[in-house]
């Protein structure tokens, strides 16, 4: 850029000492070059032959074009080298263009390569157009899938193709540096640098010279110049022999090469008004674009070619573009030179938008940047002012203060000192201080802790009574457990250090008793769900020197409940995650939390100071009281909330769960009738776990399918309706349309009518049809301009509260009755289909009891089998165990197949059956995991009825630990067991006698129809299972099958012998 104060307008005297001054300078810095004129210069000065006036210092256009040829002569790579004392003879300008030359156009920034400038005057000639054939010589031709580079634009490539590098390094050792590069269709196809196919690239590409080259790691990186648009004639893919190889050492390398003819532009007059406007166009636009950036330091090369050529001029702006590849590839094939600037001028004005958006942003951010700066500046003024007088309150404490004297907050003397320090801290902190918000978010946490603040408990029995009773029903036990320990309250005067722990199955309303217990002692209720909790810091927060630290769930717990005496649910307590991860786990945090001795002075590690946690009511929930670590067991009194009965179930489901459901749908009652018949049945074939959370689900599905049917049957009563409308008003109108007009009429009006219609023919026969046809074209302008109105009216816009609507009006009559037999169309098929597996059991099957993961009792059939008939011999004596059983209950396998072995080795000496007996046992569900030792009963039973082959009773249920001894050990949830052998139809249940007191406190609901034999030793139970078996019948079961053993082991042996004599 000239400016000036320089030197070169100094020494600038005439236009020969310009033009020889341009020539020598021109690779310096500070030249006047075409090539190195920023936009704000060389876009509006430089175009004097497009009408675009010039700046002050306004150099000769013929002088600045024949110094411009003369240098692009020089740089130019496909030009002859000039001779040093000739001189070639100016051309004359053609004032219309016609296509462009088949020489490149233009030549390479020499800027943007490290070439000396008498290397390019050694570059090879650019290959010529055979006359005839309208071709260029066949060249290398290179697979693109990036944007095409755009003639006069430099680009590179990177080439990984062996041959592919080997024939690049031929044609520039032979100075014929030219290649043509084509874009592929699909981006999507693999990469390779050869083209394999015609039809995978597009036609039009470009002719490219190679600048340079740098070679790293079997890869290729080449710097190319784009001279000129090529359309593909011919394709020589790899391994294809050629005739037309011109350069035959292109033969040696297994690369595609292909015969490209010129795709000239299509002829234009470059002084057209059309184009002119264009070029001016894309001009103002892209000084635009530099006012959009007034810092960009970039430059737009330009030579004398592209500023006179149009053509190349779209080009060369648009290579400078951010245009999409599938652009770039349009304007390459693009060859009409208008359309082409049009395109441009789209392009550039996205180009322009982006730049202002950018802009705007900058500014935006700048503005925001000013005013935060601003008002940091006033606010440590105003502080340094408030220092200066005296004054160190501050407005973001002030807040603080307000809340402890309106919650009325009595802080500990620690708790004082800390919000004390803190303050001071928060006051003396600047207003970009970045511990200034931490000190405020630590006052916050700290003045939200609820210090003194109490809720004054109720220990009226009666009111907890019917708060009970309204929200559970049955659960005898548990409410007199609650109840016993608010009277215990009362006559303390507090509840404090008491942990409950309510444990049993999923779904027997462990969650609602709490909130009952809360209610009942007038407390608040907040919940922390502690299953799956692995790390410490949960429950007892993170230390303030890391960021983003916050209190743990104790102290937000206490800060929800707003009192220091809530009542606070642990639930899921069972399921800690007991990995010891983070020093310890969320079980060792509970330790001290659940603890009298302790939690009067609990420190979270945020808050760093002693909260009295004794006030608080724990209570926690499980489903297993085992899995709760023994420590933490130790310091909680256990309330065992069983499963419900199914006659708890079908009251709870009849007296609270539809009634429920039916208000939130928002039916009545007499709606939908649920008879109790039918609740009987979902529950005997639909849900048999303890709780009754299936059965609430499944009483919301029915009263959703019964609503369905409801809103049919009115849509259907409504369509009927309106169809029979519809009929009554179309068969009205036929009856006026037919009915014959009976009144009299005078004659002398009816002469008089008579008359006036008479004139009125003739009136409209004499009246010319061209003003009947201007009447009917107004009505019609009329009608279309009423109909453009009512379509251009914008509808009003009304604010409607989508969550409410009007409750729909059912009529009277529509009621729906769920019988038994529906219930299958509301809730699909039953199922529990079967009362029993098993009619009669087959020896060596027996029916044992097992307790659930869900809480329920369910009988479990235990299979055996002999894998090997005794009488082959080829069985291994022993036994073999599957269904997916735990170490205990393969233990108690083993254990009953040792017992066993020596009952019937002692009661029936004769019987052999153990001698070859390869035992295979079985419990159905496979998918399914089973623990516990209470099946030891009946595992001994099922291998006792296999050595006897008897049948055991098919009604008769067994549970029970056993030892190598045969005394029968107690075993747990004998409640839930009943209730699973009666579903299943056993009447008879053989138990521990150890768990008679467990018998005793049953509800006699669940004992009804239902004979219990209590055992100590399994000598009671097989007189129970094998009555009137006689010691004969049992050494006789298995005579026949070890006497055919024997022939057998005779035969063999006498074979043996006739062998070896």
């Amino acid at each position: 850029m000239i400016r000036r104060g320089s030197k070169l307008r100094q020494v600038v005297r005439t236009p020969n000492q310009l033009r020889s001054t341009l020539v020598g300078l021109r690779t310096a810095t500070t030249v006047v070059s075409h090539q190195q004129l920023p936009i704000s210069y060389s876009i509006p000065t430089i175009l004097p032959s497009i009408s675009t006036p010039g700046p002050q210092f306004q150099i000769p256009h013929s002088i600045l074009l024949e110094s411009s040829k003369e240098e692009s002569t020089e740089d130019t790579p496909d030009k002859k080298p000039k001779e040093k004392k000739e001189r070639a003879p100016r051309k004359k300008k053609e004032n219309s263009s016609a296509a462009p030359p088949a020489t490149p156009p233009a030549s390479p920034p020499s800027d943007n390569f490290d070439k000396d400038p008498e290397d390019s005057n050694e570059s090879t000639k650019s290959p010529g157009v055979d006359e005839e054939t309208g071709l260029y010589p066949p060249m290398i031709a290179i697979n693109f899938m990036h944007r095409p580079p755009l003639p006069g634009s430099t680009f590179h490539i990177s080439v990984n193709d062996p041959e592919m590098l080997r024939a690049i390094a031929a044609i520039e050792e032979k100075r014929e540096p030219h290649f043509v590069l084509f874009r592929a269709r699909d981006p999507d196809q693999p990469d390779t640098d050869s083209i394999d196919d015609k039809e995978s690239v597009h036609d039009i590409g470009v002719l490219c010279q190679v600048l340079r080259t740098h070679t790293t790691d079997s890869r290729l990186t080449l710097v190319g110049f784009a001279h000129k648009r090529i359309k593909l004639a011919t394709l020589i893919p790899p391994k294809t022999k050629s005739t037309h190889l011109v350069n035959s050492y292109l033969k040696d390398y297994n690369i595609s090469t292909a015969m490209v003819e010129p795709a000239e532009d299509k002829p234009f007059e470059k002084t057209s008004p059309e184009i002119v406007m264009l070029v001016d166009g894309i001009k103002s636009i892209l000084a635009e674009i530099q006012q959009a950036n007034p810092g960009s330091k970039n430059s737009l090369p330009l030579t004398p070619q592209m500023l006179e050529d149009p053509s190349l001029f779209a080009d060369y702006i648009a290579g400078k573009l951010a245009v999409p590849a599938d652009k770039a590839q349009e304007l390459l094939e693009t060859l009409d030179v208008e359309t082409k600037l049009i395109k441009v001028i789209d392009l550039a004005k996205v180009e322009l938008e982006a730049s202002l958006l950018k802009m705007g942003a900058v500014r935006e951010l700048s503005k925001r940047a000013e005013k935060n700066q601003t008002n940091a500046f006033i606010k440590e003024f105003i502080s340094e002012l408030r220092k200066k007088i005296g004054d160190t309150s501050s407005s973001k404490s002030t807040k603080f203060e307000e809340r402890i004297k309106k919650n009325k907050l009595k802080l500990t003397d620690e708790a004082k000192e800390a919000y004390l320090n803190e303050k001071e801290k928060l006051a003396t902190a600047g207003p970009a201080d970045m511990e200034g918000s931490m000190h405020e978010r630590y006052l916050d946490w700290l003045t939200s802790i609820p210090w003194g603040v109490y809720s004054k408990d109720s220990f009226n029995i009666k009111k907890a009574k019917e708060i009970l009773e309204r929200d559970h029903y049955g659960l005898k036990d548990v409410k007199e457990r609650i109840l016993e320990f608010i009277s215990r309250g009362k006559v303390s005067g507090n509840v404090e250090g008491k942990i409950l722990c309510l444990t049993g199955p999923p779904g027997t309303g462990k969650t609602s008793i709490a909130k009952s217990i809360a209610e009942a002692l007038n407390r608040r209720y907040v919940r922390i769900a502690v299953g799956g909790l692995h790390d410490v810091h949960e429950l007892k927060g993170h230390r303030r020197t890391y960021v983003g630290s916050i209190p743990g769930r104790i102290i937000y717990a206490l800060k929800q409940a707003k009192t220091s005496n809530p009542l606070m649910l642990l639930d899921e307590i069972d399921k800690l995650d007991l990995t010891s991860r983070s020093g310890g786990g969320g079980a060792s945090a509970l330790l001290e939390i659940l603890d009298p001795e302790q939690n009067n002075g609990f420190v979270d590690n945020f808050i760093e100071v002693k909260v009295d946690l004794s006030k608080i009511l724990f209570v926690c929930t499980s489903n297993y009281i085992e899995n709760i670590p023994a420590p933490l067991r130790d310091r909680m009194e256990v309330i065992d909330v069983s499963g419900y009965t199914k006659n708890e179930k079908i009251e709870i489901a009849t007296k609270y769960l539809i009634p429920k459901e039916s208000k939130k749908v928002g039916l009545d009652e007499t709606r939908v009738v649920i008879p109790r018949e039918t609740v009987d049945r979902m529950i005997d074939k639909y849900c048999r776990e303890s709780g009754v959370r299936n059965v609430k689900s499944l009483i919301s599905r029915i009263f959703n399918k019964a609503t369905l049917k409801i809103v049919e049957q009115i849509e259907e009563r409504e369509e009927a309706e309106k169809e029979k409308n519809d009929k009554e008003i179309v068969i009205e109108a036929k009856d006026v349309e037919t009915k014959p007009i009976t009144e009299t009429v005078e004659p002398e009006l009816e002469e008089a009518l008579e008359t006036k219609s008479v004139e009125s023919e003739h009136n409209k026969e004499t009246q010319p049809e061209e003003k009947t046809e201007q009447k009917t074209e107004a009505e019609s302008e009329k009608v279309e301009t009423k109909s453009e109105k009512v379509g251009t009216e914008e509808p009003e816009i009304e604010t409607v509260d989508t969550t409410t609507s009007e409750k729909l009006q059912i009529p009277d009559d529509i009621k729906l009755e769920i019988t038994p037999d529906k219930l299958k169309d509301y809730i699909g098929p039953e199922i529990y289909t079967r009362e029993r597996v098993y009619e009669t059991l087959p020896p060596g099957v027996a029916s044992g009891l097992a307790f659930t993961s869900s809480g329920n009792g369910e009988v479990l059939y235990i299979e055996s089998i002999l894998t090997n008939s005794i009488a082959s011999g080829t069985g291994h004596p022993g036994i073999r165990v599957t269904g997916r059983l735990s170490e205990v209950m393969k233990e108690s396998a083993s254990i009953a197949h040792a017992f066993a072995k020596q009952y019937i080795v002692k009661q029936f000496p004769e019987n052999r059956f153990f001698e070859a007996a390869e035992i295979h046992l079985h419990c159905p569900g496979g998918a399914v995991p089973k623990d516990g030792p209470s099946a030891g009963v009946a595992f001994t039973s099922c291998i006792m009825s296999l050595a006897l082959q008897r049948s055991l009773p098919a009604n008769v249920a067994m549970t029970g630990e056993i030892t190598v001894t045969g005394k029968v050990l107690p075993v747990g949830g004998l409640k839930e067991k009943t209730l699973g052998a009666k579903r299943y139809g056993c009447d008879t249940i053989i138990y521990p006698k150890d768990i008679q007191n467990e018998l005793e406190e049953m509800p006699a609901e669940v004992k009804e129809g239902v004979t219990f034999i209590p055992v100590e030793w399994y000598q009671q139970v097989f007189d129970v299972l094998f009555p009137g078996l006689t010691q004969q019948e049992g050494n006789d079961v298995w005579k026949e099958e070890f006497k055919k053993l024997e022939e057998k082991k005779n035969k063999k042996k006498d074979q043996e012998k006739e062998s070896d004599v």
